[in-house]
């Protein structure tokens, strides 16, 4: 119930259009990288396809954190406008089941567009390197874990929203923690775990250095962690309205 009615508001805010534009966007840069400089990648000695994530993805997780900040920001801004959050308080729905709904929305439309992105690399590395066997599982391995090591950040910004009833705070929080973090060194271990930086990992690069898993279960926890938080702060706040 709570995930169809946040579809339904979602529907007239472009919020999905953002989305598949951010993912169009973010797909479209190894495809450009690889057609104006091809060279520089097609005689680099190892697997085409951990070749190619290792080229783009730092951009690409930067554009996904950036199109997460917006959809979390515009998910709420909907709420406060016109003191909807609080007309919303006289329905037959508990605010947990909103915040939840809006995570589950915001977490597949990530999914969707992390499954083009990696389609975009997995047929630039056919296309481009002759030698590269198709192997669906490590794809599919790279794609699972891109998504969960992204589900912090966007939980983090869900909650920042919530917390802030103007669009402009929360999003100008989360641009400062975004350039922020993307500038610290991100092959530190602590740092890594950080919601903001967590995105900017690799399967193969976790796989290298033994540390998928760890990484895996850390955003795990931090996700869950940060979503008790803020139905704990939602509880507290409406004690003091």
């Amino acid at each position: 119930m709570s995930l169809s009615l946040e579809m339904r508001k979602l529907k007239r805010t472009g919020y999905f259009f953002a989305f598949l534009a951010g993912g169009l966007l973010a797909s479209a840069f190894p495809l450009v990288n690889m057609l104006v400089r091809p060279e520089n990648f097609v005689s680099l000695p190892g697997d085409p396809f951990t070749i190619l994530v290792d080229a783009n993805w730092q951009m690409m997780a930067m554009l996904n954190i950036l199109i997460s900040i917006c959809g979390a920001c515009m998910m709420y801004h909907t709420e406060y406008a016109d003191n909807g959050m609080q007309k919303m308080e006289v329905l037959p729905v508990r605010p947990s089941s909103l915040f939840w709904g809006k995570f589950a929305i915001g977490s597949l439309v990530l999914a969707v567009m992390i499954l083009m992105e990696t389609s975009v690399l997995s047929g630039c590395a056919v296309h481009w390197f002759p030698a590269y066997q198709f192997d669906f599982l490590q794809v599919a391995k790279s794609a699972g874990f891109q998504w969960m090591v992204t589900l912090p950040t966007v939980m983090l910004m869900l909650v920042l929203s919530s917390a802030c009833r103007n669009m402009w705070v929360s999003l100008g929080i989360g641009v400062i923690l975004v350039f922020t973090l993307s500038i610290l060194p991100q092959d530190n271990l602590i740092l890594s775990f950080f919601p903001f930086s967590s995105p900017y990992q690799t399967f193969s690069t976790a796989v290298e250095k033994g540390r998928q898993f760890l990484l895996l279960g850390v955003c795990a926890v931090e996700t869950i962690g940060l979503g008790l938080v803020a139905l704990l702060y939602q509880r507290v706040r409406r004690w003091y309205q």
